[in-house]
């Protein structure tokens, strides 16, 4: 099943019983396995195995792409901690370095 406004490039293999929901784009070149499931609006770069749900730009595993879209809105409070913590650990080997 194609839904609205998909992209697919030529040379490129789709299996069967693949659905590729609303706004997917697919590279050319690449198969996409029997079974599979892309989610709205990803990205296809490369060859997507079968039996799976696709999800994200570029596309991944499902549940990859919703870990990683619950961890990006705490990635600023994320780097401004990790910067915090170099400046401590800086501040800490330059003391032992005098010691």
């Amino acid at each position: 099943m194609i839904v609205s406004q998909v992209g697919i490039a030529g040379s490129s293999k789709i299996g069967n019983h693949v659905t590729l929901a609303g706004q997917v784009g697919v590279v050319g070149h690449v198969s996409i396995g029997d079974n599979v499931i892309v989610g709205a609006q990803a990205g296809v770069p490369s060859a997507l195995a079968p039996n799976a749900y696709y999800s994200g730009s570029p596309a991944m595993p499902h549940k990859d792409w919703l870990r990683v879209m619950g961890v990006l809105p705490r990635l600023p409070d994320m780097r401004k901690k990790v910067s915090e913590l170099e400046k401590k650990i800086a501040a800490l080997e330059a003391r032992l370095a005098k010691e």
